[in-house]
């Protein structure tokens, strides 16, 4: 008999597998899960140097994996000013927070923000169709330039001395790619900035970001996730370009596991390079030219993903749909790869699916309107016959909105995942519908039809900015899909249940990083990831789920948290 290291005893042990049995009790020896069973089983594994954790009838979990997130970017943005909806409600108190911050910095310093929502803010609200503008900034801040990254990181909103320093005024012309310079009246820029080419234009203007901010911005993120239940994410923020900020997280990623540092299991998503160059050649180019870090434990840092931008967000209207948005005769949204026409923007974006493809790269498209999600299931189906071979797993990020069922089944068909984020369906309800119409964007977010259709969805959070949407909170909304701001229910058929909430989070994203034979749940033979609730998921109401915290997460074994006494 086999002498652990770790044993788990007394505990309601939800193990996940294929029957979502529950047992008692985990042995752990050398990071690894050498048994599940009952109390009295696993105690044979003790010896006198046996770590043994009464778990005291508390639920034990496989550890969570967040399947789509920004990490770096996120941490770092922790650490500017925080003017998410959990902060700020009004105006008025999202510029008093401004005003004290400009304070704080000498004049011509810059001022980063994040997590700012134009629409949700009162006396800016979505419904009275008012925007905040750079005037509003400029009058808490006419000597330092602003920039403030909106909570869906899918535009900024600027100060009239960013827009200075950044050259822009009443000649620039809105970028190619449906990128968009919000005006005026008289066509003077108004601060508003959405999607990355429009952006890049501030971007470009402040000050870089160095490799101690990457770091610090890592180390912090890694920290709220163990503190959340988890030990792993996939990292989709990183363009490849040398000297940019992505690459700069590139490198430092292997630095911190060789220190020892990483606290949870990354999958790197590769961008190849700002959006204005993507196309076919590009891709190929920087993919074959790439100073590929060494993979030296792929249980624990890996580079398999290349990860695209295929179209916006709703809510910018610039997600990529079939018909026009409501209210809005004209506009439907777009692709940002180059092309001169939609055919030959769609060409190009699957063209650099097929390139990542050949050379043995999953690709996962950021794919939100339900054209995107159309073209994008096109490649994939294309670039695996065209170049069939073992199965890569290629998937759609978003998947919002679909045309139809029939786009769902034919991704379940060709097995091509969701990586989904339901932790942000209850404040997107209504201004998708008022944009959709209501038949179409009630339908949004509908896991449990994606699910019955046979599609493998993977739990993600798109993590940002501002407060952490971990993944209880994730479930709960899914089960309810009740609005925030009215209370609505929207389409309760197509709620999921808690063991489908909590498969996204753990077996279904192991599945996503090509590992749900070594994670995701607790079998023998698995890594011994997990995490420790402090309230019974599993005997309460949906609306209660969210409210559960982390009494103990650990990673190969070892501890990484603990709730403080």
């Amino acid at each position: 008999m086999a002498i652990a290291d770790t044993v788990l005893l007394n505990g309601k042990v939800a193990t996940v597998d294929r029957k979502f049995s529950f047992k008692e009790a985990v042995a752990v020896k050398d990071g690894w899960i050498i048994d599940v069973g009952t109390t009295d089983e696993i105690r044979q594994y003790v010896g006198p140097y046996t770590k043994q954790i009464d778990l005291g009838g508390k639920v034990l979990l496989p550890a969570a994996h967040d399947s789509h997130a920004h990490g770096w970017n996120y941490g770092k943005s922790c650490l500017t000013l925080d003017l998410g909806e959990d902060k700020v409600k009004t105006l008025d108190e999202a510029l008093a927070k401004l005003k004290a911050e400009v304070e704080k910095h000498a004049p011509g310093e810059w001022i980063r923000g994040q997590g700012i929502n134009l629409e949700a803010l009162e006396a800016a609200s979505f419904s009275e169709r008012r925007r905040i503008t750079c005037k509003d900034l400029d009058a808490v801040s006419p000597n330092n330039p602003v920039m403030l990254l909106f909570w869906s990181m899918h535009g900024l909103i600027c100060n009239s001395m960013a827009m200075e320093l950044a050259h822009v005024n009443k000649e620039t012309p809105d970028p190619v790619g449906g990128s968009i310079i919000e005006r005026f009246e008289d066509g003077s820029p108004n601060g508003v900035f959405l999607e990355t080419e429009a952006m890049r234009y501030v971007y470009l203007a402040a000050p870089a970001t160095t490799p101690e901010e990457i770091e610090a911005g890592i180390m912090h993120f890694q920290s709220i996730l163990n503190s959340q239940g988890y030990t792993g994410y996939t990292e989709s923020t990183c363009e490849m370009t040398p000297g940019s900020e992505g690459d700069l997280a590139i490198r430092c990623y292997p630095r911190l596991l060789e220190e020892g540092r990483l606290t949870n299991r990354v999958s790197v998503g590769l961008i190849c390079g700002p959006p204005q160059l993507q196309c076919p050649e590009f891709q190929a180019k920087m993919l074959d030219e790439w100073d590929r870090p060494p993979e030296v434990d792929k249980n624990w840092l890996k580079y398999p993903l290349v990860k695209i931008f295929c179209d916006g967000v709703h809510l910018a209207r610039t997600a990529w749909m079939l018909d026009d948005y409501r209210g809005f005769p004209g506009e439907h949204g777009g692709c940002v790869i180059p092309g001169d026409t939609e055919e030959e923007q769609a060409k190009n974006l699957q063209g650099m699916i097929l390139e990542a493809h050949k050379r043995g790269y999953q690709v996962g498209v950021h794919s939100i309107g339900n054209k995107a999600v159309q073209v994008v299931i096109e490649g994939y189906i294309k670039a695996m016959q065209d170049y069939p071979g073992p199965h890569l797993r290629h998937y759609v990020i978003h998947a919002d909105s679909l045309a139809s069922e029939e786009q769902g089944k034919l991704a379940a068909r060709f097995g091509i995942p969701f990586s989904v984020q339901p932790g942000m369906q209850n404040m997107l309800f209504e201004p998708t519908i008022e944009l959709l119409g209501e038949e179409l964007g009630s339908r949004a977010f509908g896991l449990a039809d994606h699910i019955a259709n046979g599609v493998i969805c993977c739990g993600g959070t798109d993590a940002i900015h501002g407060e952490y949407t971990h993944w209880r909170s994730a479930v709960s909304q899914a089960m309810l899909r009740k609005s925030l701001f009215t209370g609505k229910v929207y389409r309760p058929d197509l709620a999921i249940t808690l063991e489908q909430g909590i498969r996204l989070f753990t077996i279904n994203a192991a599945y996503q990083e090509h590992a749900e034979t070594i994670r995701g749940s607790i079998e023998v033979g698995k890594v011994a990831d997990f995490q420790v609730l402090d309230g019974d998921i599993f005997n309460m109401e949906p609306e209660e789920i969210a409210s559960v915290g982390i009494e103990m997460t650990m990673a190969g074994g070892k501890v990484v948290y603990e709730k403080p006494m």
